[in-house]
Order: C-alpha cells, then sequence, then structure tokens
C-alpha cells in the first residue's frame, strides 16, 4: 500500500477505515482527499470528481477519532494549526477542519470548536510533472515562470516538481506559507523539493520573500497561491534585488490572471518571461510572455 495511504488510514476508526481498506489498492492510490462529515457519507476526490464512497452517516465519534489524532491527542500544542483549520501530518498530508470559530473581538479566530468536518488530502509528489516546462523555458537559463490554472488543477504538484529541480541545481527559497509544497512535518520536509533548496514553513509570503532574499542569497524564489499587493510588493522586491520568481496562481488562464492587479503589476515589471496554463485535465499550455 501507498505509504502516504497508509498514514492517512491512521486517521480513521470505524466505517470510514473498514470501507477504504476494503478497496483495491489501484482505488486506494487514486484517491486525492478523504471527507468526513457528521451525519453525512463520507466522499473521496479523485481529481476533480467527488465520489460518495458508502452511503453511511459517518458518526460524531468517527470525526472526534479523526481530528484528535491528526492534532496527536495534543490541541494546545499547535493552537495556530488548530485556529487556522489544518495541520499537516505524518508523510505530509494535510488535515483541515470545519467547526464552530472562536474568536477574539469578532475578528481573529483563537480556535475551533464542535468539528464538523475533516478532509484528509494525500500528498501527492509526481516526479517529472514539470519536465516540459524545464524543457521549454530554461533552454536559455534561469527565469521567471508563472503557473495559473484553477483548483485541483495540479498547480502545486507542477510547482513542486519545479521547485525540486531547481533546488537540485542551484540555491532555491521555498515560501511555503500553507506547507503544501514541502509538507513539512517536525522539522523535516517530507516532499523532496531539492537538495539545494531553503524552506521558510508558516512564513506569511511578504515576510517569507523579504527574509528570504535578505539572508538567504537564493537564485530563485518560489511562492504559491500568490494573490494580494503586499505579496506582489514582496516579489517585485525580490526581482528587483536579482532573483528570479517561480509562483503561481488561481485563474483559468492568462488573460484571467492578468486581470488580478498583484499578477499584471508583476507582468508589468517583466518579473515573467512564461505562464504555464494548467486545465482541470492536468494538461499544460506554455506561454512566451513578451
Amino acid at each position: 500500500m501507498d505509504t502516504k495511504i497508509s498514514y492517512a488510514l491512521d486517521l480513521l476508526s470505524g466505517t470510514p477505515l473498514e470501507t477504504l481498506k476494503s478497496l483495491s489498492p489501484n482505488e486506494l492510490r487514486s484517491i486525492d482527499e478523504i471527507r468526513l462529515r457528521v451525519n453525512r457519507p463520507m466522499s473521496v476526490s479523485i481529481g476533480s470528481e467527488d465520489r460518495i464512497i458508502k452511503d453511511t452517516p459517518i458518526k460524531p465519534e468517527e470525526i472526534e477519532f479523526s481530528f484528535k489524532s491528526a492534532f496527536s491527542y495534543s490541541m494546545h500544542s499547535y493552537s495556530k494549526e488548530l485556529s487556522g483549520g489544518y495541520i499537516t501530518t505524518r508523510g505530509g498530508n494535510r488535515v483541515g477542519i470545519c467547526g464552530t470559530a472562536v474568536t477574539a473581538s469578532g475578528e481573529s479566530i483563537e480556535t475551533l470548536k464542535y468539528i464538523s468536518s475533516v478532509n484528509i488530502r494525500i500528498a501527492r509528489e509526481i516526479k517529472g510533472a514539470a519536465d516540459g516546462i524545464v524543457s521549454r523555458c530554461f533552454n536559455d537559463g534561469l527565469c521567471g515562470v508563472l503557473i495559473i490554472g484553477p483548483p485541483s488543477s495540479g498547480k502545486t504538484t507542477v510547482l513542486r516538481d519545479l521547485v525540486r529541480q531547481l533546488g537540485n541545481r542551484m540555491k532555491v527559497s521555498l515560501i511555503d506559507e500553507l506547507n503544501e509544497i514541502s509538507a513539512t512535518h517536525r522539522n523535516v520536509a517530507q516532499n523532496d523539493v531539492g537538495r539545494l533548496t531553503d524552506v521558510f514553513v508558516s512564513y506569511p509570503k511578504p515576510a517569507g520573500i523579504s527574509a528570504a532574499v535578505r539572508v538567504m542569497s537564493p537564485r530563485a524564489v518560489a511562492a504559491d497561491e500568490i494573490g494580494t499587493d503586499s505579496d506582489a510588493a514582496a516579489l517585485e522586491y525580490a526581482y528587483h534585488s536579482g532573483v528570479f520568481l517561480i509562483t503561481a496562481v488561481h485563474a483559468i488562464g492568462f488573460e484571467a490572471a492578468r486581470r488580478k492587479p498583484a499578477v499584471k503589476r508583476l507582468i508589468d515589471c517583466r518579473a515573467f518571461s512564461w505562464a504555464v496554463e494548467l486545465d482541470h485535465e492536468r494538461r499544460q499550455r506554455v506561454i512566451r510572455i513578451d
């Protein structure tokens, strides 16, 4: 059995565990997400498709087992992760939780209670996912690349492999704000992000980018899901400091992406030489940016 699926099954009990154990190894390997919702049936995501595996309502105690197992029965030790709604577990799997927020003065979230949904996202590494990008975009040396795609189009998978390939050749600083790329667990990256890659885990992107440029002297900075003005400002600072940018953004196609103010700002300053469009079928279209 795939090791990361095995680690995910360790977070399940009762009917969810029995149901998934009854699937074939090939069926298990195809699963991207396992989602539990209290008093509703378990579903799994395979690519962009959601499937109900067995029409049996999930019991509150099964939700509680998964939630507490993900946090190693030590919620007070992971208060930041709990307030953020997710935690990275063994093998790099990411567990997202949904419930009732406890807020401070009606603004920042202090913690969650009454957990109603748990989503176990299987950490997938596809080595070679960025082969086409590397061969097409880096023939003339290092350059800036913008990866574009809607949710579940494989942006993170492609970005991870691109970081791995570049990070085996040169110094790369990975700003892994959501810990989705490196899947660092207890200070060790569970995914291969390259031998020369330095990982900034859980840093807000602007702070991580600024720190990377100041103290790690990278050839390239990589960051996922850019979108805010502060993201753009930090990336522009890195670019004007002589650092190449490898980034990704949620959008359906290049034209939609360039309408986003943060992306337009970076395109206008010529931070990117290439854009890579992804779709739900995970097809890649490489575009030269003039």
